[in-house]
């Protein structure tokens, strides 16, 4: 543990010595600049006025630029949330268009299926009741018990309408 102690504050005393050079270098090079610009005053207003200059333009371009986005940013978001809001619209309608589709299918087949199923129950009532009605009044003859009787009658009446046309032929 002492060892590891004692390797931080060397380590500490080593960034401080290395911060305290770098701030007497910069003095140094800040000494120097200044008396540059004592011994040549045309040359440092020159360059002064240069970096003054191109500033302003690089500043404007630069506000320009982040100006741009952030109206380009605020767009795309209004446009964005315009899309979104119409098709949440459309979507919304395409699904009510579903819905009232389903529910007058539903409708009709639940109509037809209650005509249909009371209809067979009056159907079937009627019929029940003609049946009760009828009932021993129309003699239903089976067509394999066939008596004859109606071909005899059939053959009768020929023979009479001839008769009858004989006294008008004569």
């Amino acid at each position: 543990m002492g060892s590891e102690s004692v390797g931080t504050s060397l380590h500490d005393l080593r960034n401080s010595a290395h911060a305290l050079v770098q701030r007497v270098y910069r003095s140094q090079q800040v000494q120097q600049s200044l008396q540059y610009a004592n011994e040549n005053p045309i040359l440092t207003l020159f360059l002064t006025l240069v970096v003054a200059m191109g500033t302003m333009p690089f500043l404007m371009f630069l506000f320009f630029v982040i100006g741009s986005l952030i109206v380009t940013f605020s767009g795309f978001l209004v446009v964005e949330g315009f899309l979104l809001t119409a098709a949440c619209l459309v979507l919304a309608g395409v699904l009510s268009g579903a819905a009232f589709v389903a529910i007058l299918l539903t409708l009709t087949v639940s109509a037809s299926w209650f005509v249909l199923s009371h209809g067979h129950e009056m159907f079937a009532t009627v019929k029940s009741r003609l049946q009760d009605h009828f009932k021993g009044t129309i003699k239903i003859v089976p067509p394999d018990e066939d008596d004859g009787s109606a071909h005899q009658d059939k053959e009768g009446h020929e023979e009479e309408k001839e008769k009858e046309e004989m006294p008008n032929a004569a």
